[in-house]
């Protein structure tokens, strides 16, 4: 339902606006709307103009936006900490704040850049430290004083290194060995000996052939091949010693501050949101006006509050909805507990407009009815019925699944008892196993009457949906609207009534009258529509038609159950045909949810809702805090 709005006027002296403003934040009722002062209001005093903030007003405000700044950096910076409670009040100690935060933030960014860097060099040696280990036993049997020059490689694809050895061996002219090991993401590691003469040729060779050297830190270069794996142990555990010692008087810093900064934050936002709210207000050289919106359940709550704080300094005046107020008036929506779930569809179209109606109600009521007499089976209602149930209590932390389950549910029992009027069970296995006959009409076998079935429902909720425009219209003093819509519903009955009686000519309908009628309404049904009305007509009897898909879907959907249980019975095997049936009741299942899903929501958007609904609505967005 589309909630009741009331426009309000707050006046008060002006020394009382910024508490105002913060009262109205907190209670997160009212929506400012500066434009309705001048649009709606003929005795405006000339003395009143958009509010200025004075220049102590400015200073406080560039100088608290600026701390507020720096505050989030500095937020950004500290580890994310659990149960972050401070009760301190951060204006009386706003100033030391300034301070304080200036040089933690310094700190702080210091020692977050220290641990990055730290980081990059503990990985670095991970890594030298992998690379090295692997080839310890290689370098191991080497004797400890020789002439030999040693560097490792990693080769990154091992069919490259057949032609690495080729390159090596061609350059060193065979005066040089390539030992290689496997490391844990398949890559190979490589051990290069040669003597030292040859050495600078062979790294040529690398680089021409693109298999990167692996180069430890100056400290290691210089040591004993035996002692590099070793100091470069000693060397990363001291680095993560250091990193941890880091993290640690990072972690003290914000289980000290970072609570007083959040709550510093926020008191910050607060104050900054109330200096941007002052754009909405007029004043006089001793007043303040404040035009808007809130529901007009809570004013009566609001002006009793604003009476007990401020002593009946700031009032609140109701004020009366103009017509050219209409299309500025805010939207909030609100329905019931068994209507709120199918507001997951509304939400699929633009807000409608607040002298239109909420189209949630009218899916409720409808959409599930269209459902069942689309899918119409006891069997698959009732496995629909339990997805429902499953999905309504095991998802309720994700509402849109909640309300979805919640929305099946429903549809489900409207399935069930369509599926008991056209005695379906899984197709005809309720006929063939449990003797079940239809209760109303087998629409397997009754097309004809299946389908003057839903031209029926279609011609009353199409008929309904220019009922419900045509009573907006004349509601809103659209009077030739109204009338377009009233005389467009007789002519769609007179034209159905005359299509019955000359096919099926009955004693009590006499076609001539009907015709007499007929003529007379289109000459006023084109004065009120204008040229296009017989277009508008036209279309209106495509609506109509537009609901055989109904019987036409349904139909598929019985056939296909049907199908399944032939072809089950066919296998001759019990097992082998509960699982060929059930794969194809399961896929009929599977269109079962979706076709009827689509369908029926296309005939509420399209041939229904087009008849009445008005979209374009503004959002109902009041001033309020944001959750923390």
């Amino acid at each position: 339902m589309i909630i009741r709005m009331a426009k309000v006027d707050i006046v008060g002296p002006k020394d009382d606006l910024m508490a105002t403003l913060e009262l109205l934040r907190g209670k997160g009722v009212f929506q400012p709307d500066p434009e309705l002062l001048n649009l709606s209001r003929d005795d405006v005093p000339r003395a009143l103009s958009s509010l200025i903030l004075d220049e102590n007003e400015l200073r406080e405000r560039s100088y608290f936006a600026d701390l507020q700044e720096r505050i989030r950096s500095l937020l950004d910076l500290f580890p994310k900490m659990t149960g972050e409670v401070s009760a301190l009040q951060p204006l009386p100690v706003i100033d030391l704040l300034d301070e304080l935060s200036e040089r933690h933030l310094s700190e702080v960014s210091s020692l977050v850049e220290r641990l990055r860097e730290e980081g990059e060099q503990i990985d670095g040696l991970q890594q030298d430290l992998q690379f090295w280990s692997l080839l310890e036993p290689l370098y191991a049997k080497l004797p400890e004083h020789s002439n030999l020059e040693l560097f490792g490689v990693t080769i990154r694809r091992p069919e490259d290194l057949p032609a690495l050895e080729r390159e090596l061996l061609q350059r060193s002219h065979g005066r040089c060995q390539l030992s290689t090991a496997t490391i844990e993401d398949g890559s190979l590691v490589g051990l290069i000996a040669t003597d030292r003469s040859t050495a600078d040729v062979l790294r040529g060779a690398l680089d021409d052939v693109r298999v990167p050297e692996r180069r430890l830190p100056e400290e290691f270069i210089g040591l004993p091949l035996p002692d590099r794996v070793a100091s470069l142990r000693r060397r990363l555990s001291e680095k993560q010693q250091e990193h941890k010692s880091v993290e640690e008087r990072l972690e003290r810093l914000s289980t000290e501050w970072r609570p007083v900064y959040v709550r510093a934050e926020a008191w910050l936002t607060e104050r900054l949101a109330l200096y941007g709210a002052t754009a909405a207000a007029y004043a006089t050289r001793h007043c303040f006006v404040i035009d808007g919106w809130m529901a007009a359940a809570q004013v009566p709550v609001i002006e009793q509050q604003l009476a007990e704080v401020f002593r009946g300094r700031v009032m609140l005046q109701q004020l009366e909805i103009l017509e050219e107020d209409i299309a500025r008036v805010p939207v909030a929506l609100r329905n019931p507990t068994y209507f709120a779930p199918f507001e997951i569809f509304s939400r699929l179209l633009p807000l409608p407009k607040y002298s239109s109606f909420d189209p949630t109600p009218f899916i409720g009521l409808f959409f599930p009815v269209l459902f069942g007499m689309i899918l119409g089976d006891v069997g698959y209602g009732l496995v629909i019925a339990f997805l429902a149930a499953y999905l309504a209590k095991r998802m309720s932390h994700r509402p849109v699944i909640c309300n979805l389950g919640k929305v099946l549910g429903i549809a489900a029992v409207y399935t069930m008892l369509f599926g008991l009027l056209y005695g379906e069970l899984f197709g005809n296995l309720g006929e063939i196993w449990l003797d079940m006959h239809p209760l109303w009409i087998d629409r397997a076998k009754a097309l004809l009457p299946m389908t003057v079935f839903v031209l029926s429902v279609g011609t009353m909720h199409v008929l309904f949906g220019l009922l419900l425009g045509a009573w907006s219209a004349l509601r809103h003093q659209q009077r030739r609207e109204g009338v377009f819509r009233l005389v467009m519903v007789l002519l769609v009955v007179l034209v159905i009534l005359f299509g019955i009686g000359h096919f099926f000519p009955q004693p009590w309908l006499a076609t001539g009258p009907l015709l007499v009628m007929i003529a007379i309404l289109l000459p006023v049904l084109v004065a009120a529509g204008g040229l296009l009305a017989p277009l508008e007509l036209l279309k209106t009897f495509g609506n109509i038609i537009s609901y055989v898909r109904i019987m036409a879907i349904g139909l598929s959907s019985v056939l296909l159950a049907v199908v399944a249980n032939r072809l089950g019975g066919l296998t001759g095997n019990l097992l082998t045909g509960i699982l060929v049936a059930g794969v194809l009741h399961g896929f009929n299942l599977l269109l079962g949810l979706f076709a009827p899903t689509v369908h029926g929501l296309r005939l509420h958007y399209v041939e229904f809702f087009s008849k009445f609904l008005d979209l374009g609505g503004r959002r109902f967005e009041p001033w309020g805090r944001k959750p923390p």
